[in-house]
């Protein structure tokens, strides 16, 4: 699994202890200060599976996930900056060329899991994703017992795990807008 924007790493870590022995996870986060602060909480918890990296992922994604010899089965995009200004919103991590490489090293039945507190950017996330499906299904096609809104958000987490901006936004009274994709074979 990779997380893109990984921040502190926590929700990461949660996911790594839970499935310490069958599955590796990936941190992918700009900011360098979170990334050292992330691996030290992994070397303090000993969690092998686990990993971040301080890196820009429009640019070094492709180059990393290719160079990994298991399948990459979860792509999570959770709560990103939303550069409100419109001037800024070429600075968003989730744009076609970044889709398109998430998308095409996806094993077949991998999903990507978006979530955002703000409408505004998960509305152009989940335009970004399907303009992609002809590779892509939303995942209450594949699961109906998964519940979502009228609009096809996703009312739960499906990981089972909150982020922190999660925990904060929904403390605020803020709604959450989550979308799960799974890619399917054409």
């Amino acid at each position: 699994m990779v997380d893109i924007g990984s921040g502190s790493g926590r929700f990461l870590m949660w996911l790594a202890k839970r499935n310490s022995s069958s599955k590796n996870f990936l941190g992918l986060e700009i900011r360098p200060k979170l990334v050292t602060r992330a691996e030290y909480w992994v070397n303090e918890l000993g969690l092998k599976n686990v990993h971040f990296i301080s890196t820009n992922a429009m640019v070094s994604f492709q180059r990393l996930v290719s160079t990994y010899p298991g399948p990459l089965m979860l792509v999570s995009i959770l709560c990103p900056d939303p550069h409100f200004k419109k001037k800024h919103h070429k600075r968003r991590v989730v744009q076609k060329p970044l889709v398109e490489s998430i998308v095409n090293n996806l094993a077949h039945g991998g999903q990507i899991f978006i979530q955002s507190d703000v409408l505004d950017v998960a509305v152009d996330m989940r335009n970004y994703f399907d303009d992609v499906s002809n590779k892509l299904v939303h995942i209450d096609s594949v699961d109906p017992s998964l519940p979502c809104d009228g609009d096809g958000w996703v009312l739960n987490n499906p990981m089972g795990i909150r982020t922190e901006r999660e925990i904060h936004a929904e403390f605020e009274g803020c709604k959450i807008y989550r979308r799960v994709y799974q890619k399917v074979q054409h």
